[in-house]
């Protein structure tokens, strides 16, 4: 499922994710359609590549210059060159559909509109069959033409000199025209039965389209050589005098103006209430469509001279310093609650559910962060949630001492749990039951449907770590420094192991290994069957961070702030990071890459053979919950009261191909 991160409040957090460059020449502005990029160079050369890797498909070259980005119409694209040839490609392949030799030079791409391919060559107006490349009809203009055609309702709008025509393209013939004072470098948009026109006499013309007649008008300092942008009722307009124009639409009375360093020769693009525009003088701006605030600016090596396009969630900004640049959010959206986050947050049928010790459990909506439902407890929530897709059933502690069977699709309380003591454990299921620890020293085993306890087995501390159940044997930790081995059907005791500090880390098994931590500094590996100690690794300080094991490494955090990633069967270090604070979170791994947060602040994205850093994200608080992953998103709440949904995606990439 595609997720839009171009909207209002995620555009400040654009980060570039990539540069694209083929041979030496400036790129056309990009299209995209169903995960192909098509790109031309402007020089001759037309590529569709692929979306996600730019790994070429299929490339045309031309016999001249391409003379502007070729539109995509119905899978088809329509290129022209300087060497007077429009050529139609199928897009999925870059076969030849059709090819036409004008008689004289192309100023310009054709327009498609209505069936047809409508083009300028030399002082002829042509109309082609958009299918088939035969000449439909054609329109002498008398005059050369250098701004592309605007279609609209059956009508063409041509720019010659300084007078706008409108013609009637089924009739051919003149419906009326308006000159302005000077000449025209761009073409009107017509929308709503207006159209709006700007001149090199410095003026933004409103005109009525059914007549031509002036609405209204707006003059700048300098002239107008890009085309307007219509939406939200307001025209927006670029000038030489490098200044970006908003104005009424009906009334032609400045909402606003921001002004750049250098002229602005293309039109802007709009998405979700922001604007983007290039300006000569390097940069690409994002700015609040409906008052002008700049949200977000971003410098190129060259001038900007055509408009930004979004797709899919990404931008893309085509400078004349020969780079295509794409930017994305790490950051889908976020959510604010009352308080710290400590619980780690769980994704099941579209939703994600998290505890947060403002007392409540919260359940959101994962593409938009919209809350379906939250439920009150009697205390804070440290406590992870499980939310069990087949029952429909979220089940989670917290400190008011109870465990909470809830339903997913309301919140509503099917049935609670009274122990003594708070819950921070999270709970787990296996064979119809639940269960968890709690900070009376006790592991409870709850029926799944009633919640009636079945058994509880007692230690001598709190128990805080979180019960792992493989082949009928559930492991749990204890701060009375041991790991216990119980049978999950009857709670008896099968083994433990004393350790040399408490026990708050939750135990995971791989290969009949079991793996802990403990406040004694110390990761363990022991024996899962029997308790015997296979090998131990000494950190610099406690280790509460769950271990992960994958691909026969695992991953443990530290409080001496390094994440290490020890071999699985020796124990022997593979690697490890230094975070800037204690690294009590619990890592997870998805596609070779390891996310865990850390007290800094930060949640990071470890390459996870290497531990090369491969992004991170500032939070403003610490962060002690672990990750949650759904399709192309990471979840991870903070102690700065807030619970962020962020896109898992990867340092920036330089990729230049040959011409």
């Amino acid at each position: 499922m595609e997720r839009s991160i171009i909207y209002k409040d995620n555009v400040p957090y654009l980060r570039p994710i990539g540069t694209l460059q083929i041979g030496d020449t400036p790129l056309w502005p990009p299209l995209l359609n169903d995960d192909v990029l098509y790109i031309a160079t402007r020089d001759r050369t037309l590529y569709a590549l692929d979306k996600h890797t730019h790994t070429p498909l299929w490339s045309y070259r031309a016999q001249g210059d391409i003379l502007a980005a070729p539109p995509l119409v119905e899978d088809v694209l329509y290129i022209a060159s300087s060497d007077y040839t429009v050529c139609a490609l199928e897009a999925r392949t870059g076969g030849v559909l059709w090819r036409y030799q004008a008689t004289g030079p192309l100023p310009f791409a054709p327009t498609i509109a209505e069936g047809a391919a409508y083009l300028v060559a030399d002082r002829t107006l042509y109309a082609l069959d958009a299918a088939l490349g035969d000449v439909l009809w054609s329109y002498n203009l008398q005059e050369r033409v250098h701004v592309p055609l605007t279609v609209s309702n059956g009508v063409l709008y041509i720019a010659v000199k300084h007078t706008l025509y409108a013609l009637d393209a089924i009739r051919r013939v003149i419906i009326w025209s308006y000159a302005t004072q000077d000449t025209l470098r761009a073409s009107p948009a017509v929308v709503d039965e207006m159209v709006y026109l700007g001149s090199r006499d410095h003026t933004l013309y409103a005109l009525n389209s059914e007549a031509g007649q002036k609405i209204w008008s707006y003059t700048t300092r300098d002239a107008l050589l890009a085309s307007p942008t219509i939406a939200y009722g307001i025209v927006y307009v670029g000038s030489n005098d490098c200044t970006l124009y908003a104005l009424e639409a009906n009334f032609g009375v400045l909402r606003w103006q921001y002004t750049t360093a250098g002229p602005l020769l293309a039109p802007p693009t709009l998405s979700d209430e922001v604007l983007f525009a290039g300006s000569l003088d390097h940069f690409c701006y994002a700015l609040d469509a409906l008052t002008g605030e700049k949200l977000w600016s971003y410098a190129t090596n060259g001038p900007i001279d055509t408009s930004p396009v979004i797709a899919d969630g990404i931008l893309y900004v085509s400078s004349t310093d020969t780079s295509l640049y794409s930017f994305t959010s790490d950051r889908l959206w976020t959510f604010p609650t009352g308080n710290a986050i400590e619980s780690s947050p769980a994704i099941a049928s579209g939703m994600v559910y998290v505890g947060s010790t403002d007392h409540n459990v919260y359940a959101l909506r994962t593409e938009t962060g919209e809350v379906q439902w939250r439920i009150e407890t009697g205390e804070e929530v440290f406590s992870s949630p499980l939310a069990h897709d087949v029952r429909e059933v979220v089940y989670i502690g917290s400190n008011d001492y109870t465990l909470y069977a809830l339903a997913a699709s309301t919140g509503a309380i099917l049935w609670s749990y009274l122990t003594a003591g708070h819950i921070i454990s999270s709970p787990r299921i296996w064979n119809g039951m639940v269960f968890v620890g709690s900070a009376d020293h006790c592991v409870y085993a709850l029926d799944i449907e009633t919640g009636e306890e079945l058994w509880q087995y007692e230690t001598t501390s709190n128990i805080t770590s979180s019960p792992c159940i493989v082949d009928g044997v559930l492991y749990i930790g204890s701060l009375d420094q041991q790991i216990y081995a119980l049978e999950a059907s009857r709670g008896t005791l099968i083994w433990s192991y004393m350790t040399g500090g408490g026990v708050h880390s939750s135990p995971t098994v791989d290969q009949d290994l079991l793996y802990v931590g403990s406040r004694d500094h110390t990761l363990y590996a022991l024996d899962a069957k029997t308790g015997t100690k296979r090998w131990e690794f000494k950190t610099g300080d406690i280790v509460d961070s769950s271990p992960t094991v994958a691909s026969g490494i695992v991953y443990v955090g530290s409080h001496d702030h390094h994440l290490y990633a020890l071999d699985a069967h020796s124990g022997e270090k593979r690697w490890q990071y230094r975070t800037g604070g204690a690294v009590a979170s619990s890592p997870r791994v998805l596609e070779e890459t390891v996310y865990v947060g850390s007290e800094d602040g930060l949640l990071y994205a470890l390459n996870a053979h290497s531990g090369e850093k491969r992004w991170c994200y500032h939070t403003g608080g610490a962060i002690h919950a672990s990750v949650a992953t759904d399709e192309d998103l990471v979840y991870i709440g903070s102690s700065d009261h807030t619970l962020y949904a962020l896109q898992r995606i990867l340092l920036p990439t330089h990729i230049h191909l040959p011409g």
